[in-house]
């Protein structure tokens, strides 16, 4: 039966996935937000995107940290975290709403700088794992020499990648896997020494070209010789940024009106709906999920053989059972109305906490075991004062809710959510969420961005000395000597933007908005569910003829003879 959402006004009808999660998880009733909100509520405790220079809470010393100085937890580096961990504790009142007396001892409670380890000179990171020399980078595993890019898994000497995987010295790749010195390329695969792809598979020295497979020296889906392809690829010189900025706009013009899409990318998934599945099964409504996860309803970014998982951001590797959570990670298992926590079992409203088990409405905790309100019990005490403190939040409505937008730890403009459902100050402030109040002041010794130079193989020696500011982004950025040699040696224009616009910029490019829409099928007008907007209307195909399209532009013949 439809519903109506009480935040939105929106209306949604709850899937039978989801209701039979909600009885295998013990949650009582239906829900009565819709799954986007809930989206939008998990993702604002998921901080992106921008990086801080503050002091360390316990030492003084300076640290890179995700968390700006205005945070309103005490913020310590990692490594003093984990040796020091020991937050305030309280005794709850059971007379009294439980919410705010969690926000009085969480406010005080030191929370770790950033998330990650086993790396090595990768200071300017958060979410990132196992990897080396890496700068300005967020959500990565096992990579090296990576600048300015974004959810990255076996990469190496690349910038202003997003999704990218497995692939080296490239430049602007979205969701692209094993590419070697490809350039602005979006849905590609095993592609190398080419430039502004789009859904190519197995492509060599290729410009301008969209839906190939198994191509060499093609320009603009045409097939001409090694000779005819070097005189006029020679024409587009992209250490020029004008030129490359021309490139981009002609891609953008191929995405719009020569390309075709596949409406659902869906591959070795099983009773699954959604996008950008891999190797799922009996998943609703999730989006960027791959390795094996099963049994899940409204998940967004989750991996690693993952499973019953409901209204989740960030479920990853063997989590389990996990219910309106944000980021439970490795290993979690029986976690509800929680954020950041790692290797943490029998959790139920608690944050930043690792190693622990068997919590409740604790912050700031590592390797502790029967905690309420940062207090140790016994097992027994334990049970009975959980016990309490549930009857006491479901008499005043708070148990069941996810905690308020409030205790997230950056503004909205910083979180995931802030990218994916952007929120003007009015709105995100009537919604709840902490918002941000001012923009950075430009410094009186900042350059107009207009003015980095047009080719990166005429960079003059003083460009590492100066500071540029970025009009759209409202922040200044710096142009490095190891971003110079990079550019000239794969043939790029100079950084020319604060880096995570351009992230954003790019990441933009892959459809999601937290749901899918109904279209018809532009060859053979069967209705299909897709993330495209309206604007490729008449470009999105089934997955059927999506297929034959494949078969046919193997041989470069049009679509329309093959059909």
């Amino acid at each position: 039966m439809p519903k109506t959402c009480r935040i939105t006004g929106q209306t949604f009808e709850p899937t039978a996935q989801e209701m039979s999660l909600r009885k295998k998880l013990a949650v009582d009733g239906e829900p009565d937000i819709h799954p986007v909100f809930r989206f939008m509520l998990l993702g604002a405790f998921w901080q992106h995107w921008n990086l801080h220079k503050r002091p360390c809470g316990k030492t003084g010393k300076p640290i890179i940290s995700v968390y700006p100085e205005d945070c309103p937890y005490p913020v310590w580096h990692k490594d003093e975290w984990l040796k020091h961990a020991d937050p305030p504790a309280a005794k709850p009142d059971f007379d009294k709403p439980i919410f705010p007396q969690m926000w009085a001892f969480f406010t005080r409670s030191p929370i770790a700088h950033n998330i990650g380890t086993a790396n090595e000179n990768c200071e300017y990171t958060d979410d990132w794992w196992y990897s080396k020399n890496c700068y300005l980078c967020h959500s990565g595993y096992k990579c090296e020499d990576l600048r300015y890019c974004y959810r990255m898994i076996g990469s190496r000497n690349t910038q202003f990648c997003v999704f990218t995987f497995d692939s080296e010295r490239c430049v602007d790749l979205i969701n692209c896997h094993t590419c070697f010195e490809v350039l602005f390329s979006f849905n590609c695969w095993q592609c190398s020494a080419s430039a502004f792809l789009y859904d190519c598979r197995n492509c060599s020295n290729c410009m301008f070209c969209c839906n190939l497979r198994n191509k060499q020296y093609c320009f603009r889906n045409e097939q001409l010789t090694k000779e005819e392809y070097e005189r006029v690829t020679a024409e587009w010189d992209f250490h020029s940024r004008q030129t490359y900025e021309q490139g981009k706009e002609d891609f953008r013009r191929m995405m719009e009106e020569k390309s075709w899409h596949r409406a659902l990318f869906i591959d070795r998934s099983e009773a699954s709906t959604g996008n950008y599945l891999d190797e799922c099964k009996n998943c609703d409504n999730c989006y960027f999920m791959s390795g094996g996860m099963e049994d899940c309803a409204n998940v967004l970014r989750a991996g690693g053989g993952s499973n019953d998982c409901l209204d989740c951001i960030g479920p990853a590797f063997k989590t389990e059972l996990v219910y309106l959570t944000t980021n439970p990670q490795d290993q979690c298992y029986d976690v509800r109305f929680c954020y950041d926590v790692v290797q943490c079992k029998w959790m139920e409203y608690c944050a930043h906490c690792y190693q622990c088990e068997h919590c409740f409405g604790c912050c700031g905790l590592v390797g502790k075991k029967y905690y309420i309100f940062n207090k140790e019990y016994t097992p027994d005490e334990y049970e009975n004062q959980k016990k309490k403190i549930i009857a006491a939040m479901q008499k005043s409505g708070e148990y069941g809710q996810f905690f308020p937008a409030s205790f997230a730890g950056t503004c909205y403009e910083e979180t995931a959510s802030g990218f994916y459902w952007p929120l003007s100050l009015i709105e995100g402030k009537k919604m709840g969420f902490r918002m941000r109040e001012a923009v950075p002041e430009r410094s009186s010794e900042a350059l107009d961005a207009s003015l980095v130079h047009d080719r990166s193989d005429k960079a003059s020696d003083e460009i590492p000395q100066k500071k540029f500011w970025d009009h759209e982004a409202q922040r200044p950025f710096q142009i490095q000597q190891t971003d110079i040699d990079f550019c000239i040696s794969v043939g790029v224009p100079l950084p020319w933007t604060y880096y995570a616009r351009r992230l954003q910029e790019n990441f933009r490019l892959i459809p999601f908005n937290g749901t899918t829409r109904q279209t018809t099928c532009a060859q053979c007008k069967t209705a299909t569910a897709t993330s495209w907007p309206e604007k490729y209307e008449g470009r999105i195909l089934c997955e059927d003829c999506y297929l034959k399209l494949l078969y046919c532009l193997s041989s470069l013949i049009k679509l329309v003879s093959c059909v």
